[in-house]
């Protein structure tokens, strides 16, 4: 029976759609021996490091990638070790750029861990088995996830590869559906020497020019690897240019408990050079370099004020219970003690009834509405949050309140104090609703005032044009139905766009930050745009990622390149005439994202030593930490 493109589309399907708890899903088997799946090539490890995968000319985006079926007994291992939740996360680290101070005794000197020059964690290979030998069963790590995300690949022996691959050229037709069949392939192998061939590709161009590849594993950075890639770019032909490619973290996609959505920023930086290849050369100040950056959802290392993001995901929290009474409202884990908080009103009340028309006159000042927000943001639960608004209320009755609010303030509680200077005030009912409306309407307008103050004042951005695209924003949003309250949700691309500009101001020099201003319009336009598109779809915006090239002499290249780079690719073409004969890709990684190539080439790597006088690695030490590949492209011409 041939297998068809929907037998490939409903597995995928139902790999998405699978609970913790379900069983795996049938995999997609060809000659009952080898599993068999629709992949992006983007998605490829490896190969997605090309800097343009079209450029690769093949005619379609998805491949299909063909393992075996079973897993590999040091693979079970791996995974049967990471799943034993008893070891429940052993080191605390919150910050993954910065070295962990931890403290040893002589006698637990084999659980020393140090962090050498900015490299991978040196350890004398601390196991589960040892902490279970050594009864240590109850270890928490913080900010540091156990399982490593390799990509899925259950790779067969080479020659079984190779003997696949020709069996598929030449009976390929009679196994697979003519849509199928026409799609290119990539053959997961693995062999126990270097070089060891880890993917073997065949396919057609979109011309239906035959082409196949292989990439090969070369071992960890070191003399011998750099002499394997002289002599298989020799073998390939001669290139007249060299492509560069260098990706550098500046901020890690970490997810911790409270960080389930994590963010990153990421700077791409691309040149080319006509002298011969040098691996790891570093770029030229014509290079391009695109930063890109993905907030996350809930990501508080991007934002300049973290009580700001704080407070504001607190109101959309409101909106939240406001839209649908039957949730709770989540207030912060460390509230006040209530005592404190009404003497804190008592105080504000205090200090109201000696002010006249003070909060009305400067923008920037806290309103007094503004200082009831923050105390009561800081309680336990509704029914405190009631207590304290009643306490405020009765002073507005008997008009303690001499303080005036400004005129853009919207809120009830601003109404209310305008009408205690008209008599027109009379005492509202307070309800679990009517108190969380009532915190939810002063938190935004507490809210607007400082993010639009934080905005202009800390990236040099005109606060009337903010107030402008957060007014427009609102608008069109309110004219939705089904949206959550538009007041709220329009702080939402505003706040995201000032943690974006941030990043970027991060990594500019200070001569070039005249550049932000048109970088702040581009992102608040992607960013309102954006939800109030998804809003009109019945959607909720919560994807914030933006991507902007600048060449590299504009950049602040200490914010970044005093780390590695963790991808380092160059490219070559080599050509006849008008056709490309080859295409060749020699690739340096810190983080091999295939379980087997990290674990063949981890069992050659040599191991570097603690050094108690904290000496700092070598450059051949530290280069010896990235795994060399390369890949090759052959293109068979039309005869």
């Amino acid at each position: 029976m041939s297998i068809k493109l929907e037998d490939l589309h409903s597995f995928n399907e139902a790999v998405l759609s699978k609970g913790e708890e379900d069983e795996a899903p049938a995999p997609v088997l060809l000659l009952d021996k080898y599993r068999i799946r629709l992949v992006p090539i983007t998605e490829l490890p490896i190969v997605s490091n090309y800097s343009n995968t079209s450029q690769l000319g093949l005619n379609s985006e998805e491949v299909l990638v063909i393992d075996s079926p079973v897993e590999s007994a040091e693979k079970q291992k791996t995974s049967s070790l990471l799943n034993r939740r008893e070891c429940k996360k052993t080191i605390k680290s919150e910050k993954e750029d910065e070295p962990m101070d931890m403290e040893t005794t002589e006698g637990d000197k084999e659980n020393t861990v140090s962090e050498i020059g900015g490299g991978p964690l040196v350890t004398s290979f601390l196991t589960l088995d040892k902490l279970e030998k050594d009864g240590v069963n109850d270890v928490e790590i913080v900010g540091l996830d156990c399982e490593i995300q390799f990509f899925d690949a259950n790779p067969i022996p080479f020659e079984d590869g190779i003997s696949l691959q020709r069996f598929l050229r030449l009976e390929g037709s009679k196994h697979f559906s003519a849509a199928v069949d026409k799609l290119p392939i990539w053959i997961s192998t693995i062999g126990h020497h270097f070089p060891s061939v880890c993917w073997l590709a065949a396919g057609r161009t979109n011309k239906n020019v035959q082409v196949s590849g292989a990439t090969r594993i070369l071992g960890y950075f070191n003399e011998n690897s750099q002499k394997l890639v002289k002599q298989l770019n020799e073998a390939c032909g001669a290139a007249q240019v060299n492509r560069y490619r260098a990706v550098y973290d500046g901020i890690r996609k970490v997810a911790t408990p409270t960080r389930e959505a994590p963010g990153e920023v990421i700077i791409d930086m691309r040149w080319n050079t006509k002298s011969s290849l040098v691996l790891l050369e570093q770029p030229d100040n014509a290079a391009d370099c695109t930063i890109k950056i993905d907030l996350g959802w809930g990501d508080n290392r991007f934002f300049i004020d973290e009580t700001i993001f704080e407070q504001l995901f607190f109101v959309l929290n409101l909106a939240d219970v406001l839209a649908n009474p039957e949730k709770e409202v989540v207030f912060r884990s460390e509230s006040d003690k209530f005592d404190d908080l009404v003497q804190e009103m008592k105080q504000l009340v205090e200090a109201c009834s000696h002010e006249d028309n003070v909060f009305a006159s400067n923008e920037k000042s806290d309103q007094v509405t503004d200082k009831v927000w923050n105390i009561v943001r800081k309680c336990s639960d509704v029914k405190q949050a009631t207590m304290l608004f009643k306490n405020f209320l009765q002073a507005l009755t008997y008009g303690k309140i001499k303080s005036h609010v400004q005129e853009g303030n919207k809120s009830h509680l601003a109404s209310l104090i305008r009408a205690s200077k008209t008599c027109d005030f009379r005492m509202p009912i307070l309800e679990r609703l009517s108190t969380i409306e009532m915190m939810m309407e002063i938190g935004v307008e507490s809210l607007r005032g400082r993010i639009i103050n934080k905005f202009s004042d800390t990236l040099q951005f005109p606060s009337d044009e903010l107030t402008f695209i957060l007014k427009t924003c609102e608008n069109d949003l309110s004219t939705l139905e089904g949206t959550l309250h538009s007041s709220v949700v329009s702080l939402l691309p505003i706040t995201m766009a000032m943690a974006t500009i941030h990043q970027i101001f991060g990594l500019l020099n200070a001569k070039d930050l005249v550049v932000l201003p048109d970088l702040a319009r581009r992102v608040l336009t992607k960013y309102t745009t954006s939800m109030v598109e998804k809003a009109k779809r019945g959607e909720t915006e919560t994807d914030y990622m933006f991507e902007t090239t600048l060449p590299l002499l504009r950049m602040n290249k200490e914010a970044f390149m005093h780390k590695r780079p963790r991808i380092w690719t160059c490219e070559n073409t080599n050509t006849v005439g008008a056709n490309v004969q080859t295409r060749a890709m020699t690739t340096l990684e810190l983080e091999p994202s295939l379980e087997h190539v990290s674990r063949l080439v981890n069992a050659s790597r040599p191991v570097r030593p603690i050094d108690e006088d904290n000496r700092k690695p070598t450059e051949e030490e530290r280069n010896a930490d990235y795994t060399v590949s390369h890949t090759i492209f052959s293109y068979l011409p039309k005869l």
